[in-house]
């Protein structure tokens, strides 16, 4: 069986956003790491299971799984911005994480056409 990774970039490069996300978040002031911070997180893992679906589905199962994972993804681009806005991010970390979900939004609307 082939390395996904290969297959599908958009995974090692979401687990890349994972593993970039989680220790952020522990470090947002405690009124935000229980409430954006969980949805973040849920967000994005709701996205990455949308995503293994499509890969192991086909038609319009896939095209489905596509089409949520993206609207899961604008969520969780909303969310970002929305923690930034909070002070709960910074202008780096903020450029960081929307520059990586940029790179997944692209592999995901190359795989969705």
């Amino acid at each position: 069986m082939a390395d996904s990774s290969i297959e599908f970039p958009i995974f090692p490069l979401f687990a890349n956003f994972m593993a970039w996300l989680v220790p952020v978040i522990e470090k947002f002031p405690r009124s935000q790491r229980f409430i954006l911070g969980s949805r973040l997180l849920d967000t994005s893992y709701y996205c990455q299971r949308d995503l293994i679906r499509a890969r192991k589905v086909r038609g319009a199962a896939r095209a489905d799984a596509l089409l949520s994972a993206d609207v899961e993804l604008e969520i969780l681009r909303l969310q970002l911005r929305t923690a930034h806005e909070l002070h709960c991010l910074t202008v780096r970390q903020y450029e960081h994480g929307a520059g990586i979900l940029n790179q997944i939004g692209g592999f995901l609307g190359s795989w969705r056409n």
